[in-house]
């Protein structure tokens, strides 16, 4: 009888740990022609376009202007709960295509001596996914059946200008706007030998836009270079709609009864309520003229909203670069992705899922005078705990890996 109530929750579960899309983790996409390879730590060396993202005075020592992008990524991402239903693993996949990075910087020595602008049109997060499963004769459980659709965008439309004051000091302004959608549709279907029965849909959407403004420094010395970047968030428009209805005969106790059925509709006005404040900082060294290694540490402030409620945390990246000839550089990087979710803990239930993530970066590119492309790909392995099934005190393990594959371009001119 025990093994029956706990399918029975599985069901139930969802009523109380519906799937979010991810505002949880900040790096889940990489972007930047060269910071890609880089694994993002570029706040000391942001010559390019997304200096805009990293560090706006590094547009000042920008050597020329240019325009690039990067195109065709393909994202694909696994996410595995151990043991979640009797010994089986729960398996969650998503993935799409995209296009994280496009923008162009235009050097204005002509109107003031060492002014730069920039602008950039950036994809901060992004996932699809289309998840259909079916389980069926686990114990008392005869069948269970789930549908899980995210689509799920983070974008950013920025523009910058820097002003190099030295010749090895200089500052930058960033004003980006920030649109967040989010939706989220879920169905289950779960049948017992015992008769009980759990039918559900829920569909939640949130929609957000903000401004996010940011001030940098960077300033060289020798073969070192440091960067310093402050970033403030300001929602403008927000919105969260949850939906759904429910038919059930397993309601409260072991045995099913009368069948209940409720719906639900309702919207909350402040649901991130405020966005995390970042401060980055980061160095970088040119020990000769074919090898830069660089760092970076990212903090974000704790940010709590009616409906998502995130911790304070800090990220970690560096990254090398390495020309094997002069047409022919290889970039390595490594970033942590860390949850800002609470930990799992014993003896709880309802718990959202905690999962840390370890990235690494590798990218070949292919340099000419005016031009180059580079091409890649982004790991990051993560794990973690969380209690897939709702009013539960057990907790799942939780093993997760995604892929972006990506190819990029840089015209000088």
């Amino acid at each position: 009888m025990r093994k029956s109530w706990s399918l029975i929750v599985i069901g139930c579960g969802f009523l109380g740990t519906q799937a979010k899309a991810d505002q949880f983790h900040y790096h889940n996409l990489v972007v930047g022609e060269r910071a890609m390879g880089l694994g993002g730590a570029f706040s000391a060396i942001s010559d390019d376009a997304s200096g805009v993202i990293y560090n706006p005075a590094g547009l000042g020592f920008a050597l020329s202007s240019d325009i690039s992008g990067s195109a065709n990524a393909i994202y694909s991402k696994k996410t595995v709960y151990k043991k979640t239903i009797a010994n089986d693993d729960f398996t969650e996949e998503s993935s799409g295509t995209l296009s994280p990075f496009f923008g162009g910087l235009q050097k204005l020595d002509s109107t003031m001596q060492g002014l730069a602008v920039a602008f950039a049109m950036y994809s901060l997060d992004s996932e699809l996914k289309d998840q259909d499963d079916i389980i069926e004769n686990i114990g008392t459980l005869q069948r269970f059946h789930r549908t899980s659709n995210i689509r799920s965008n983070s974008t950013g439309y920025g523009v910058a200008a820097a002003k190099r004051m030295s010749g090895n000091f200089s500052l930058g302004v960033a004003l980006s706007w920030i649109v967040i959608d989010e939706l989220v549709q879920e169905y289950q279907d779960v049948q017992y030998t015992t008769g009980g029965f759990l039918a559900q849909n829920i569909r939640t959407h949130l929609k957000a836009s903000g401004l996010d403004s940011a001030i940098g420094a960077q300033y060289a010395v020798g073969t070192l270079s440091f960067g310093l970047t402050m970033r403030l968030r300001n929602l403008i428009t927000e919105n969260y709609e949850v939906g759904g209805d429910v038919s059930t005969n397993i309601a409260s106790g072991n045995t099913p009864g009368d069948t209940v059925r409720a719906n639900t509709n309702d919207k909350s006005k402040e649901p991130l309520q405020e966005l995390p404040t970042e401060v980055r900082a980061g160095v970088a060294w040119f020990p000769s003229a074919v090898f830069l290694w660089s760092f970076d540490v990212i903090h974000n402030t704790a940010a709590e909203g009616d409906n998502f409620k995130r911790e304070a945390v800090t990220n970690f990246a560096t990254g090398t670069e390495y020309y094997i000839t002069p047409s022919i550089p290889v970039r390595a990087g490594i970033f942590t992705n860390y949850d800002t979710r609470p930990e799992v803990e014993s003896e709880k239930v309802n718990q959202p899922d905690h999962i840390d993530y370890m990235g690494y970066s590798l990218f070949f590119g292919w340099v000419q005078p005016n031009s180059q492309v580079a091409g890649g790909l982004v790991v990051q392995d993560g794990e973690g705990k969380a209690q897939k099934i709702g009013r539960s005190t057990n907790i799942q393990t939780v093993e997760s890996r995604s892929y972006t594959f990506a190819l990029s371009a840089t015209h000088s001119f």
